[in-house]
């Protein structure tokens, strides 16, 4: 009984030696989270770039498209048409 009673206290003493702050288990941590955030901004920033070049692709389709049905509606100029009722 003793003795689990010492395991006991010796793993809460390491356990709460370990906490502080110049500790290695809080360099890891903070390791792990400067990578996390990291990878998080590296996403942000490929997502961003992948919305930029979607909008970009729709614009340039829209433009095209547009521009055809316009073409397409604006009056074509017709070839002068010879009069025969006026007098030369």
């Amino acid at each position: 009984m003793l003795e689990q009673l010492r395991k006991v206290g010796d793993y809460v003493r390491k356990n709460w030696r370990s906490t502080a702050d110049d500790s290695y288990r809080e360099y890891k941590h903070g390791r792990e989270r400067e990578r996390k955030q990291a990878e998080r901004k590296r996403q942000d920033a490929e997502r961003f770039a992948e919305r930029k070049r979607g909008k970009a692709e729709r614009e340039r389709e829209y433009e095209e498209r547009y521009a055809a049905e316009r073409a397409a509606e604006e009056p074509q100029p017709e070839a002068p048409r010879d009069d025969t009722s006026k007098p030369e």
